[in-house]
């Protein structure tokens, strides 16, 4: 496997740090990777070594206030516009991966970046060869409406870009006390303890969210989880929604099995959906996240055209 880094020019001139992962041979597709919140795209380096080694290339970039980017090393944070800009830059992230690889594009979200992907298909569908939605959920519009009118009350308390205790416990909070004993304030996100250490002690990885992205985040949820959230979606494009099954974000399998019916629903003509025993939000991380490989290439290589 062959690893570049590069600088990544993002919408509006955001220069954006990017990992590029290349099999020995021409690769036969290329997946395109969104990480998930607090998190950054250097994370996913096992995946990629996966992925190489069956003759895929893999890339993603650090998301605006996350990783490499500048900002408090502590929040995560999009800043105002970030939401509508962040997709925007995986927009022209793929016209760079397309105009450099004449090869089947796939594209994976994985938590904030699968609601960031389940937009990016209402909005720009051609291209994609299949959408792997991975750690997603859904929750009733009213309940959503709820919490971000409490976290706008927060970010006239501590600003868009920053953060507070009760924004911690809307957000991840209630996650982590549905694991209780807690060794962590991070237990809801995998059991293999390893693994959560070493995503903790991760200087790259933000503790904590801002009001902002806490406020943006809900408001995709209710746009992704509408009536015609897949509207303008290619229905012929293969989806793989992938979680674990006792993630709380996908309310532990209901969630996700909600998003299966809405796209069912909508038309689309290839939902696959799988939930992995014994497995927490960060599949990828978990004890059994060789699994979720092997489900997400086997997919690919079924679906590749």
């Amino acid at each position: 496997m062959r690893t570049e880094a590069f600088e990544f020019n993002g919408y509006g001139g955001r220069s954006l740090p990017a990992l590029l992962w290349l099999p020995e041979d021409e690769p036969k597709a290329v997946l395109q990777i969104a990480h998930g919140m607090t998190e950054h795209i250097g994370r996913y380096e096992a995946l990629a070594r996966k992925l190489t080694e069956r003759g895929y290339a893999a890339a993603g970039f650090d998301l605006r206030g996350h990783g490499k980017n500048a900002g408090d090393p502590d929040v995560a944070s999009f800043g105002e516009g970030g939401w509508e800009a962040s997709i925007e830059d995986m927009r022209r992230f793929f016209d760079l991966l397309a105009e450099q690889f004449p090869c089947p594009h796939y594209m994976l979200g994985f938590s904030l970046g699968s609601f960031l992907l389940r937009e990016y298909l209402g909005r720009y569908p051609e291209g994609v060869a299949g959408a792997a939605i991975l750690g997603t959920g859904w929750q009733p519009g009213a309940v959503l409406s709820v919490m971000q009118a409490i976290v706008k009350t927060q970010i006239k308390k501590a600003s868009f870009d920053g953060t507070t205790e009760l924004v911690q416990q809307l957000s991840f909070g209630g996650y982590n006390r549905s694991f209780q004993p807690n060794r962590t304030t991070a237990d809801w996100l995998c059991a293999d303890k390893e693994q959560l250490d070493a995503y903790l002690a991760d200087p790259l990885c933000r503790k904590s969210i801002s009001a902002g992205l806490f406020w943006q985040l809900l408001g995709s949820m209710k746009r992704t989880g509408g009536r015609n959230a897949c509207f303008g979606w290619d229905k012929d494009t293969p989806v793989l929604l992938l979680s674990g099954q006792d993630d709380p974000v996908g309310d532990r399998g209901k969630g996700v099995r909600a998003v299966r019916q809405q796209m069912e629903k909508a038309g689309i003509r290839s939902v696959k959906l799988q939930l992995l025993p014994g497995c927490r939000h960060d599949l990828l991380h978990e004890s059994s996240g060789d699994a979720a490989a092997r489900i997400l290439l086997d997919w690919m290589e079924q679906t590749r055209t």
